[in-house]
């Protein structure tokens, strides 16, 4: 949609960077934000109001973006970074729940059992666009289907009248920035965790870059929405086994490793990608769109590196230290979801070329494996302090 129809009246290298920094801005701005919506996610009554607000209002800006004239990129940009916004800090909300809601035995299960939720909800969506019942002079009515269902399908979440943390104490920002501070120096002074903490904010941001930057990437190339949609589809179907398949290997062979795998897959699919053309492939006598091969690759090892990671994170630990520990982990997390795009644009900046319009795509994709490379380097220098 940003590419041919809001921002198809801009220059190549303008629309490509103007795309990735929309993505980027909200994230940022969140990883600013995030140390004080934590304190606030301790506070019962404030954090289910707060994730009604921020629920609400993500669902009403990706409803408006079905709205938005042609050519109006600015205005679309404005209302993705608003939901965005929203977005991230109902996650940071939402997440602290489940220390509350969810049984001590049983919040792995029942946190696997949200993310597999995620998956059928952007299976379900994807075969509504290949049916094409969103189809029309523009893809635009999927986004008032995806903010009514992030809507609706919160409801009975936000209906919760039952608060599981009495407000025994007032916020202030001076109290926010101080525990800030404290975990940090804590983290630092722990080797092990400091090291993969710089791993995880540089793979992690290649795995969210390659994710938001696909579509439009393809879009770019020339791939026909249609097999984009398929391609995306693709993702979601071999993702779901991928990540169980993760799981079980590695409980035998150890997380480290198949993190590691993933990263150097991650590797050669971004620099495969960046030069891929429209065209079909044929394998065993079956042919399909080469993006479609990318999908694969990026199904069977995505989900995998986002579950391990956590998994991984989790064993580094102190006992009792768990809240204040993932909670700089989620913080690291939005910081990455900014660097990868940033990085896009840049290296777009550089490679422009007068002869081909997709150089500057091309090019921040493969950027992308920088991020994936060193963040290989320091997860294996987390996994060799913990053995000491």
């Amino acid at each position: 949609m940003f590419h041919h129809y809001w921002g198809g009246g801009l220059s190549p290298q303008f629309e490509s960077i103007a795309f990735k920094l929309t993505q980027a801005v909200p994230c940022l701005l969140i990883f600013f934000a995030a140390p004080f919506l934590g304190q606030l996610a301790m506070k019962g009554k404030f954090r289910l109001r707060a994730l009604r607000v921020s629920v609400v209002l993500g669902g009403l800006c990706t409803m408006g973006l079905g709205w938005v004239p042609e050519g109006h990129w600015l205005f679309s940009a404005a209302l993705y970074s608003f939901g965005g916004i929203a977005f991230f800090s109902a996650s940071t909300f939402y997440d602290s729940m489940i220390v509350d809601y969810a049984p001590a035995g049983k919040r792995h299960q029942l946190s696997g059992m949200a993310f597999a939720s995620g998956f059928v909800a952007g299976v379900v969506i994807l075969i509504g666009l290949a049916l094409g019942l969103f189809s029309g002079p523009t893809l635009s009515w999927i986004y008032p289907a995806a903010g009514l269902w992030w809507i609706l399908f919160s409801l009975p979440l936000l209906s919760q009248t039952d608060y599981r943390i009495e407000d025994t104490e007032p916020f202030s920002l001076s109290v926010a920035w101080q525990g800030t501070v404290a975990t940090a120096r804590q983290l630092w002074s722990e080797p092990r965790v400091r090291w993969f903490l710089f791993a995880y904010i540089l793979y992690i941001d290649g795995v969210h870059a390659v994710k938001t930057s696909a579509a439009h990437f393809g879009a770019v190339l020339g791939f026909s929405s249609n097999d984009l949609i398929k391609a995306f589809l693709v993702v979601q179907v071999i993702g779901i086994p991928a990540a169980l398949a993760f799981g079980w290997l590695a409980h035998r062979v150890g997380a480290v490793r198949m993190i590691a795998a993933a990263l150097v897959a991650y590797v050669l699919l971004t620099i495969f990608g960046s030069q891929i053309r429209p065209g079909m492939l044929s394998v065993a006598g079956y042919s399909f769109p080469s993006v479609w091969l990318i999908a694969a690759g990026v199904g069977m090892i995505q989900g995998g590196v986002q579950a391990l990671s956590r998994s991984y994170f989790a064993e580094l630990v102190p006992a009792g230290e768990e809240v204040v520990y993932f909670g700089f982990y989620s913080m690291m997390g939005k910081f990455a979801a900014f660097l990868g795009p940033v990085l896009g644009a840049i290296a777009g900046v550089f490679f422009v070329s007068s002869t081909d319009a997709t150089a500057a795509e091309r090019a921040g994709f493969a950027s992308f494996a920088l991020l994936f490379i060193f963040g290989l380097y320091f997860l294996l220098k987390a996994d060799r302090a913990a053995k000491r």
